[in-house]
């Protein structure tokens, strides 16, 4: 299960085989272990292993918040891969790098936020601290969604995103998006991953050789508008007839 875990005890610990393996204690509870990697590659490529040997022992990791994916086995809860090793540094860094702007994370701080009781505001979401005004958190289709909170009708926002979708976007004609003869047509939709209404093109090549190298059919996403955008003024004298 998905989650972010306060570590309260971090050590190093042996299986009755003799294999070495990472024991993490979660929120004083849960004990949960990982192997170490055992291969040459997998020693090069695993972050916490790397994160170990700098600094000498796991103790770095005690009092942090962590997010990770844990197992149940018949051999008790296991984690292969640790998503954030402070969850609070990285949320922070992601807010500031965004500058106000919408964004969306892989972090499941909604979940993490609701557990520790902060309060779920009428539109469903929760107030985060930041340098850029009223900036919350929203679950939306599994996704995290990190924006201003507005609801004017000089830009796009949660509010009115539906209704500037299903008057301008939704069912409109486009032409194919292609290299060459073929594709699908180019069509709108909402895309809460891209916090945005999106273009979705379909990329087709395909070669009249007898090599098939560099053929491909594959959608490319292309941002229209994004929440927080200044909007068209057609959409503006819209919505205002709406209220």
């Amino acid at each position: 299960m998905d989650g972010i875990y306060k570590v309260t005890s971090a050590s190093v610990g042996k299986t009755k085989r003799g294999y070495e393996v990472f024991k993490l204690q979660l929120n004083n509870s849960i004990w949960a272990t990982k192997l170490f990697p055992l291969r040459k590659f997998d020693r090069e490529n695993d972050e916490l292993y790397h994160l170990y040997n700098e600094n000498n022992g796991l103790e770095f990791l005690n009092g942090k918040y962590v997010s990770l994916t844990i197992n149940q086995s018949q051999y008790g809860y296991q984690f292969s891969y640790i998503i954030s090793f402070d969850v609070l540094k990285d949320f922070k860094k992601a807010i500031d790098s965004s500058k106000g702007n919408a964004f969306t994370t892989e972090l499941p701080i909604f979940d993490f936020l609701s557990s520790r009781q902060r309060k779920i505001e009428a539109d469903g979401s929760i107030k985060i601290n930041s340098d850029f005004g009223d900036m919350r958190v929203l679950k939306s289709d599994f996704v995290d969604i990190c924006y201003q909170f507005d609801t004017s009708n000089e830009r796009l926002n949660l509010t009115n995103i539906d209704q500037i979708f299903e008057k301008f976007y939704k069912d409109v004609s486009l032409p194919a998006y292609s290299i060459g003869d073929g594709g699908s047509p180019s069509y709108y939709k909402i895309s809460m991953g891209d916090v945005a209404i999106v273009k979705m093109n379909n990329l087709l090549k395909v070669s009249n050789k007898m090599t098939t190298s560099g053929d491909c059919n594959k959608w490319l996403t292309e941002v229209v508008l994004k929440i927080g955008d200044q909007l068209p003024d057609d959409h503006i004298q819209f919505l205002k007839r709406q209220q």
